[in-house]
């Protein structure tokens, strides 16, 4: 290794540069580097991610570009009558702007979507966003340590955008798709997609076709069978039907309340007491973890009631028990699908339930299985999203390669959600491999908030340039989850959106929410591989010598403890007068 020559700058009185190109950085410990961030997304987590910024952010230059025309994501793209979040209301908020006015225990989507824009108007936080831009191609910019992003604004407009970080704040329930069944657009009625819902579309007294028995068409069944003249369902797999989560705090039998003006009224003017009744609730939605792991007390009674209680609500009716009651997998295989109501309506009258597929779509209706035609009025694909966490554009990372080739058949290089291998500067929120299966997702953006927070503050007091997973922590994660993963309820034979097949390994985190969110907290900054500035100096960020603090005045003498708890420097004048003129009377006795 050659020696390191001091070269002095013209002019300076002490060695400012060596001859392997290394300079001392004129600033202080503690200085920012500026960074631009972009973000996709303005649902949940690109609010947070626009509010933590706006209220802790430094030097952060911030743009998040949003497909849609409203902020809300999913919350402004569902629409469907009976949407609503099986969360309770009062946690599936943020806690830095609690709402004491919930009108109910489980929100509409429309009072949710209403919530969170107005965080966006309450907190002006506008300016962060772009609306009506879709980001169409990503790619890591090797020679410079910078993503390139092509957007494409609703005119059709293209144009590019770079940034030191990308991040993916663009959810799971987002990219929906007409189902792949014949003939289905040759109906002449009126088809629709529960995730693109019309505004002016009523059932009422309509013959009305229903596909897809999962969140969406259960919550839409229930809703409007009293008002349909009759409606035609098909129940093509097993699922688990059970109440929404905190059921305990539910009213009767699980069932959703109106909170009282009374009781809205405790909640704004005792914020403490409000904020115990969203921690009991929390604290039992994290209990559910237990009923996830085999053999345990809590997944066996979560089994006994579950099948009990379909099986009550179908009224025994035997062909709906054979084929919708799952007899091959465990409570939490698939993620519980919430349906007050829905099972009680498969008995009513106008409700015709088939348990085999349709043979196609016609002009005016569908042949049945046993090849008649049916004619209906609506047309309603519940059909979801596609849930394969693959990135909805094509994002190009440090080895050139295509995330959306990499996940063609399975995720198995990402992080604790948060990243993945090979691709630097990148961070997602709730990718594959995170805690999706229970619970609610408002504290876990929080926690990811909270987390890319601190990677961003790191990088720029560092002068990091190029942060990435190491391949390492990748493999020894992958080892600790697939192993973990098989004493859980999700390990059985069943598909899911967090399992893309029955013998497929789920893409879930190995624990409860509660550990992950402490990891969340404290990150293993050894897990990461960095890129330095100064010359690849990593302790260029030491600077000068001096500190920020000794600028911008807060406490130099912190170490000693703060004063009145207060991090500023203090002032010295009144011990200063009391003590300095008795040591000197001292010092002037003979």
């Amino acid at each position: 290794m050659p020696t390191r020559v001091p070269i002095e700058e013209p002019g300076s009185p002490w060695p400012f540069r060596n001859d392997r190109g290394y300079e001392i950085p004129n600033k202080p410990f503690g200085s920012l580097r500026p960074l631009k961030v972009i973000a996709i997304g303005a649902g949940i987590s690109g609010i947070s991610l626009a509010h933590s910024v706006d209220t802790d952010g430094d030097q952060i230059e911030l743009q998040i570009y949003e497909l849609g025309g409203d902020y809300g994501g999913t919350w402004y793209w569902n629409k469907y009558p009976g949407c609503r979040c099986d969360i309770p209301s009062i946690n599936y908020q943020m806690s830095w702007s609690p709402n004491p006015y919930w009108k109910e225990f489980y929100a509409t989507a429309t009072e949710i979507h209403e919530y969170y824009r107005g965080l966006v108007e309450k907190y002006n936080l506008s300016r962060y966003f772009k609306l009506h831009h879709e980001v169409v191609h990503a790619q890591w910019l090797p020679e410079v340590n910078q993503w390139e992003l092509n957007i494409r604004s609703d005119d059709g407009a293209e144009f590019t955008d770079r940034c030191d970080v990308f991040i993916n704040a663009g959810g799971v329930l987002n990219a929906w798709k007409w189902p792949d069944i014949k003939g289905l657009h040759s109906f002449r009625g009126t088809l629709c997609h529960t995730a693109r819902w019309p505004d002016n579309l009523d059932l009422k007294g309509k013959r009305v076709a229903i596909v897809g028995s999962g969140s969406s068409g259960i919550q839409l069944l229930a809703t409007v069978q009293p008002d349909c003249q009759k409606i035609y369902h098909w129940i093509r797999s097993p699922t688990w039907i059970t109440s929404a989560f905190a059921e305990k705090y539910a009213g009767p039998g699980g069932k959703n309340f109106l909170y009282t003006e009374e009781q809205k009224q405790r909640f704004a003017e005792n914020p403490k007491e409000s904020l115990k009744y969203r921690k009991m609730i929390e604290s039992e939605l994290n209990q559910r973890f237990r009923f996830l792991i085999k053999g345990t007390p809590e997944q066996n009674a979560a089994l006994e009631f579950a099948e009990r209680d379909m099986k009550t609500r179908l009224k025994g009716n035997q062909r709906l028990i054979d084929a919708i009651v799952p007899t091959k997998f465990l409570v939490g295989c698939r993620r519980p699908t919430p349906g007050n109501g829905y099972l009680e309506a498969l008995n009513e009258p106008n409700i015709q339930v088939y348990t085999q597929m349709f043979q196609e779509v016609t002009e005016k209706g569908f042949i049945d299985h046993e090849g008649s035609e049916v004619e209906v009025d609506v047309f309603v694909c519940a059909t979801g999203f596609d849930t394969s966490f693959k990135p909805r554009f094509p994002v190009i990372n440090g080895k050139g390669v295509n995330i959306q080739d990499m996940w063609n058949d399975y995720p198995v290089d990402s992080y604790l959600s948060i990243a993945i291998k090979d691709t630097p500067n990148y961070f997602m929120y709730y990718g594959p491999h995170g805690p999706t299966g229970h619970g609610s997702g408002a504290p876990m953006i929080e926690a990811m908030t909270r987390c890319f927070m601190q990677m961003l503050k790191k990088m720029q007091r560092e002068n990091i340039t190029k942060m990435e997973i190491s391949a390492d922590a990748v493999k020894d994660f992958n080892e600790h989850r697939e192993l973990y993963l098989k004493r859980t309820a999700w390990s059985g034979t069943c598909s899911s959106w967090f399992k893309p097949g029955p013998y497929a390994s789920p893409v879930m985190f190995p624990g409860n929410r509660v550990l992950i969110i402490e990891l969340l907290t404290n990150p293993r900054w050894e897990d990461w591989n960095y890129t330095y500035g100064y010359a690849g100096n990593r302790f260029g960020y030491m600077g000068n010598g001096f500190t920020m603090r000794e600028l911008d005045g807060r406490d130099t003498t912190f170490y000693y403890g703060l004063l009145d708890g207060k991090d500023e420097q203090p002032d010295y004048e009144d011990v200063r007068a009391r003590y300095t003129f008795n040591i000197l009377a001292a010092a002037s006795r003979p």
